[in-house]
């Protein structure tokens, strides 16, 4: 239950090897290759050059084809995936099949050909429906759109603002001139349409009367016949090409039964950009290839074992403390503990010479979580929701789960320390039926609240201290003894002088000695705090560091202790709102309208009682225990290995 031990991994192998080598290496899945650290423009290294990047240009392409399809489907052939539907589980021989790998991209690219002549049946849809909408406002007019003047009658199909009267216009024109007539037209939100009909020396004279009116020329070139007509024959190809959408479409559902394989490929194609992303890290000359990477100590045998098999020179060593920023962090941790694995991941991966938290934050974020929870139904809903997710649906990531299966367990214990079930659900439902009944409990939240409120205080201080311990052990590790010393343990003398002081001179609970034995640890301890707050600084400011480590202690270890009070604010919290809405149904007298109220109200309080439990516990781990030593910045752990989202892959015997 700690941090891996990397090794610095540096591999020579031969060119030709060079693909042979990598898929192995995916499968095992335990090396992380990184950019060597060698500067390619230098004239020195002029031989050496990285390797081209047709492949992963084609295997994104690949992914992106599939990626497409899978869409295509999810609109015209919906999955009925469920929540718990659990992953197909397939060998690596299955999801390297190159058979299937092709038979996967041949119906992507079907699909693609599917959608684009469906796009193309909807854009010319829409585009025939334009050149209807255009052509409606002319239907009122028997004439044929491809009507001209003969030299002698000018006809002109014409539009104004719909605002305009069509009267004033009509009476502008014919004051302009008595040789033309306007014949109205339709109209739309805009515009209005007309017809113009006049004499040839009368053209100009009507259009300079039409002018203040908004007035433009309409060009309809292009169609033959009246306006009815052309939307006839519009009508007829828009309802051919809805028949070619319909059969576009229906082929493309009928394509829903290549999900699986198409998900496949998906998965088979994000293995050949992880291996085609890693080969770009290599360094390549024309008969060999320089790796270099990182490999768990523990995995340094199997590495070798499969490197056996070819022709290279294989050198492992222990990173450089200069190197450790550099170096990836992978966390072992036992079924409990890895579960606290979102925590870390979410404030931030240990350095690689850090102290892994997890093991020492477990016990105290379980149990914390179940104290504010505090309830037995609670806990059930938790561990049995939790559980049955785990086992149904195979997460690839189970640890935000597993976190909850655990704290749900916590939840139960504690709720049956404290008789809560729902609250007060059996006792004020047995009441409704005319029996009293008390559950049993060790504690109440609603009677024992200075207890409840002590005792957060106390498990607070034990966190604080383990923090402490943990930080003193890390510093003493790194050859900081000194820093150690100053920082926690003169805290921890003065602390226990001021404890030994009280119960042997003020609260008589020790022999009289003790209080001086007290005062005397209470003298070396300030004497320690004055020497080691002050020993980096210089003149005055002596002074200062002095005053400001004397105020910063006191009043942060005795604030950080006094936060985990929220421990039993949020206990005291639910129970009392679980209470209120059972009083709310027990208020009504009828059995079931009881059991609707209550069971509605603790699922709202339900909801309300895990966020806020996960926040404020988060909040204790991250600031109050975090800060006493832990030290972040990790880089995370990603080996070259098969990663899939749609199938569990299965180790074959070998």
């Amino acid at each position: 239950m700690a941090i891996v031990k990397m090794k610095k991994l540096r591999l020579l192998g031969l060119q030709a090897d060079r693909e042979r080598l990598l898929r192995p290496l995916q499968s095992l899945g335990c090396v992380a290759i990184r950019e060597p650290a060698i500067d390619l423009s230098d004239p020195e290294w002029s031989a050496l050059a990285k390797p081209e990047g047709a492949g992963l240009a084609k295997a994104r392409e690949d992914r992106q084809t599939i990626d497409a399809a899978l869409e295509t489907l999810r609109r015209y052939a919906p999955a009925k995936d469920g929540l718990l539907s659990p992953r197909p589980t397939l060998t690596e021989q299955q999801l390297f099949d190159d058979r299937v790998y092709g038979e996967g991209l041949a119906a992507a690219w079907q699909i693609a050909d599917g959608e684009r002549a469906l796009a193309a049946c909807v854009a010319e849809q829409a585009k025939l429906q334009s050149q209807k909408a255009s052509l409606e406002p002319w239907v009122p007019l028997d004439v044929a759109l491809e009507t001209e003047g003969d030299g002698t009658v000018e006809i002109l199909f014409c539009s104004a603002p719909s605002k305009v009267e069509f009267a004033s216009l009509e009476a502008a024109v014919g004051q302009a001139a008595q040789e033309a007539q306007l014949f109205p037209a339709g109209s739309d939100r805009e515009l209005q349409y007309f017809l113009l009909i006049c004499h040839n020396s009368a053209l100009s004279a009507c259009t300079e009367a039409m002018r203040p009116f908004g007035f433009s020329r309409v060009t309809l070139r292009g169609w033959h016949g009246t306006a009815a007509d052309n939307i006839r024959q519009l009508d007829n190809r828009i309802a051919a090409l809805e028949r070619q959408a319909a059969e576009h479409k229906s082929r493309l559902a009928a394509q829903g039964e290549k999900r699986e394989l198409l998900r496949l490929c998906a998965d088979r194609a994000s293995q050949e950009i992880a291996r085609e992303e890693n080969k770009a890290r290599l360094i390549d000359t024309d008969a060999a290839f320089l790796l270099e990477g990182w490999v768990p100590a523990d995995k340094e045998g199997e590495l070798a074992q499969l490197l056996g098999g070819f022709t290279c020179a294989l050198e492992t060593a222990d990173p450089a403390p200069e190197e450790y920023p550099e170096v990836p962090v992978k966390l072992k941790n036992n079924a409990i503990t890895r579960s606290m694995n979102t925590i870390t991941e979410m404030y931030s991966l240990p350095a690689y010479d850090g102290v892994d938290a997890n093991p020492l934050m477990a016990p105290f974020f379980i149990v914390i979580f179940g104290l504010m929870m505090a309830d037995m139904a609670y806990g059930l809903l938790i561990v049995l929701g939790t559980g049955v997710y785990l086992k149904k649906a195979r997460p690839k990531n189970p640890y935000f789960m597993e976190m909850f299966f655990w704290c749900g367990i916590s939840t139960f214990i504690v709720g049956a320390l404290t008789g809560g079930f729902f609250g007060d659900f059996i006792p004020q439902l047995l009441g409704l039926m005319g029996i009293t009944f008390t559950m049993p409990a060790l504690f109440s939240p609603m009677n024992d609240t200075l207890a409840i409120m002590v005792g957060s205080v106390a498990l607070g201080f034990v966190q604080i201290l383990t923090g402490m311990a943990v930080s003193v052990c890390h510093k003493t590790k790194k050859g900081c003894f000194l820093d150690a010393l100053f920082d926690e343990i003169t805290w921890w003398i003065i602390l226990a002088g001021l404890v030994v002081w009280l119960c042997g001179s003020m609260l008589a609970v020790l022999p009289p000695v003790f209080g001086t034995v007290g005062l005397g640890m209470l003298i070396a301890g300030g004497l320690m705090l004055a020497l080691g707050g002050t020993r980096k600084a210089k003149g005055f400011g002596k002074f200062t560091s002095l005053v400001g480590i004397v105020y910063n202690g006191v009043t942060g270890f005795f604030s950080d202790a006094l936060s985990y009070v929220r421990i039993m604010a949020l206990m005291l919290s639910g129970s009392v709102i679980a209470s209120v809405f059972n009083t709310l149904g027990a208020t009504t007298g009828i059995v079931p309208v009881f059991i609707v109220i209550s069971l509605l109200g603790n699922l709202l309080n339900f909801a309300l009682c895990v966020l806020g439990a996960y926040v404020h516990d988060l909040r204790l781990q991250c600031l109050e225990f975090f800060g006493r030593f832990y030290e972040e910045g990790g880089k995370p752990y990603q080996p070259l290995s098969v990663n899939t989202k749609y199938v569990d892959i299965i180790k074959e015997e070998n």
